[in-house]
């Protein structure tokens, strides 16, 4: 795969600075380098292609997203990302599968990207502005669970640690606020949506959001992707048990897409495909 120019450049750039890269460094120096290539791009971010799809622009922050992204989960998502799909992408984070999805779905395909943090939220919209997607990818700004109302959401910034489900192995200092909370079922009745993807990653709040999408879930066409965090399921207010009763009475099995040989204690993407 050619390496654009651009990414060469700033390859070079930060061996000569030092600059370790991942999404958790806050150095001084890291802070300056951002700035700096927001200034070289002018704003428009970095190009990167990912899981050799067509390049897509990443606002620099978002640098440590490699060219190689869960690749068998998203070769696996792409296969049924068809024209005219309807997707809900919960957890959606910094909007990387709603940017990959975009671009295989045409133009009778929508794409709904799930997301409470105001501050991912700013980030998730620069990616869809800067990539021309903000007609077919929607921005709802809202926790996901199983009825609507208000929810705490546990946050530093844009950390993927982001949860509405805290551990004590969380890696940085979340603070609680509180955000919307809505549900699956609750969303698709709203707008009459037949969704053809749920896709669900949510640092372990899954079954709270499959709880509230009992009546879309029974959709024989519909498919389900889930990241499962069963070290977080405690902090969740559930227990494996809970998950294989849900998944048992809705005619699902667990079919692991990442390795795991136990999904409900692993982490890992699953599929639930349908009895």
């Amino acid at each position: 795969m050619t390496t654009h120019p651009i990414e060469k450049l700033l390859r070079g750039l930060r061996g000569v600075l030092g600059i370790r890269e991942s999404r958790s460094n806050l150095s001084l120096q890291s802070r300056l380098y951002t700035a700096f290539l927001e200034f070289i791009t002018f704003g428009r971010g970095i190009p990167r292609a990912i899981n050799g799809e067509p390049e897509i622009r990443l606002v620099p922050m978002c640098r440590f997203l490699s060219s190689s992204y869960e690749p068998d989960v998203w070769s696996w998502l792409k296969q049924r990302t068809v024209p005219g799909s309807i997707i809900l992408d919960v957890g959606a984070q910094f909007g990387l599968y709603s940017m990959l999805a975009a671009r295989h779905i045409g133009a009778d395909g929508r794409i709904f990207a799930f997301e409470p943090s105001p501050d991912t939220v700013a980030v998730l919209r620069r990616h869809l502005t800067n990539n021309g997607m903000t007609d077919c990818v929607e921005i709802v700004q809202a926790a996901v669970g199983p009825e609507e109302g208000e929810v705490t959401f546990y946050m530093a910034g844009t950390h993927p640690s982001n949860t509405l489900a805290p551990t004590t192995v969380d890696p940085v200092m979340l603070t609680p606020v509180k955000v919307k909370a809505i549900t699956v079922d609750g969303f698709c009745r709203q707008r009459h949506l037949k969704p053809t993807i749920l896709k669900i990653d949510v640092e372990g709040w899954e079954l709270q959001v499959l709880r509230g999408a009992t009546e879309v879930v029974q959709d024989p066409a519909l498919t389900i992707c889930v990241e499962m965090h069963p070290y977080a399921w405690e902090s969740a207010g559930y227990t494996a048990a809970d998950f294989t009763f849900f998944v048992e009475a809705s005619g699902f099995e667990i079919v692991p897409l990442t390795g795991q040989a136990s999904p409900l204690t692993e982490y890992g993407e699953v599929w639930l495909k349908r009895k």
